[in-house]
């Protein structure tokens, strides 16, 4: 009987002292998951909290005081949202409001937080409900010194443009004045030359010539002024450029101006870009031109016009055999008036290049260029493909 009675209790108890460890054992990872959880909850550099859905805080972290000044007692003793700016209540409410009715969800959001001495911060928060729904989990980050940082930006950015356009407008009306005081100087030597010829000596002859042709030069750097202003004044048209019919279209242009000149060209397949086509054109013509023009001295010119695309971007050069330029003054090549070459060796008014970097800028894109001393030049400039706009 005894044998009988231990053989059914010994198994028994030994089964309670297997549960018995089992709860132990359970109990203990709890109590270190509670450990973790609280350890966590206190050294995040976060603002963590738990709310309540009736609008009051349950548990803060200490970054809250560290942040607001306020201590735990004085938050979790109002409503939170007496300590939201007023003008973030509303959003603040909906967001809330969110959290009761859409189940589980995550919230994305930002708004102003009172601090103790008045003043506001601002907290970008993530919150979720509770898997039972009984309260809500959320964590703030303190973006206060970047929104600081994106007020100052965005107001340099609005003193920017009102200055841009100021100097456009200025430049626009100063360049449109002149024309008239031009057209009367060369009208009126013009009439001296046509009507006086012969009380004039040939030095007076060649006097007034000079007089018109550099009232002429004026004229053309008057109406490149005026171009230039009015790149950074048009609305762009953006539609789908095919570069090589382009480029081919501005060489029958520019072919007629060779005279007897050798030019060859070689135009590689170039890929199609996305941009306001009149506005690019003019980068086309200004390059090539350019090119045409300092390819002059060489008896036999070469101008080599080509593409690749790179991370979206299609890059097109204008390569040409012709004076080149020192590259420790390449940095000035597309300023407005600046020229590395003589007016007497190189026509031109010191603004085609400047117009060109305009344009590629409003584009996105960007502009530079390759050269060496009597070796030829490389122009480059990017623009988004049509495949990277329309993706």
């Amino acid at each position: 009987m005894l044998i009988m009675v231990l053989g059914s209790v010994l198994p028994f108890s030994f089964l309670v002292w297997l549960m018995g460890r089992s709860l132990n054992r359970a109990e203990a990872q709890c109590l270190a998951v509670e450990e973790a959880r609280t350890r966590i909850f206190t050294l995040s550099l976060d603002l963590l909290c738990i709310a309540g859905f009736d609008g009051s805080f349950k548990q803060v972290n200490p970054r809250w005081e560290q942040t607001l000044g306020f201590t735990a007692e004085e938050l979790l003793a109002s409503p939170y949202i007496d300590f939201v700016h007023p003008e973030d209540r509303d959003k603040t409410f909906a967001e809330a409001q969110r959290l009761t009715t859409e189940g589980e969800v995550t919230v994305s959001f930002e708004n102003r937080y009172r601090c103790k001495d008045g003043s506001y911060k601002w907290f970008l928060w993530n919150a979720v409900p509770s898997a039972e729904r009984q309260v809500i989990y959320a964590a703030a980050r303190d973006i206060t010194e970047r929104k600081r940082m994106e007020q100052l930006l965005e107001a340099q950015n609005i003193q920017f443009e009102a200055a841009n356009k100021e100097r456009e407008a200025f430049s626009y009306s100063i360049s449109h004045d002149l024309r008239a005081p031009l057209r009367a100087i060369d009208g009126f030597s013009r009439i001296l030359l046509e009507d006086y010829a012969d009380t004039l000596d040939a030095e007076g002859q060649r006097l007034l010539g000079v007089v018109r042709d550099n009232t002429q030069k004026m004229a053309q750097l008057i109406d490149d002024l005026l171009a230039f202003s009015r790149i950074g004044r048009a609305q762009m048209a953006a539609s789908t450029i095919h570069m090589h019919a382009l480029v081919q279209e501005v060489l029958e242009e520019l072919k007629p101006t060779l005279g007897e000149r050798a030019v060859r060209f070689e135009v590689n397949p170039l890929p199609e870009a996305q941009g306001d086509r009149a506005m690019i054109r003019q980068v086309v013509v200004n390059l090539l031109a350019n090119a045409v023009k300092f390819t002059r001295p060489r008896p036999h010119a070469e101008i080599e016009v080509g593409a690749r695309v790179e991370n979206g971007q299609a890059i097109y050069y204008v390569k040409d055999n012709g004076a080149g330029f020192d590259m420790q003054y390449a940095n000035k090549l597309f300023g407005v008036f600046h020229r590395l070459h003589r007016q007497e060796e190189f026509e031109g008014t010191g603004v085609g290049l400047a117009i060109v970097q305009r344009v590629v800028h409003r584009h996105g894109g960007r502009v530079w260029a390759e050269g060496k001393v009597n070796e030829g030049a490389t122009f480059y400039f990017s623009l988004p493909t049509a495949e990277e706009r329309h993706g």
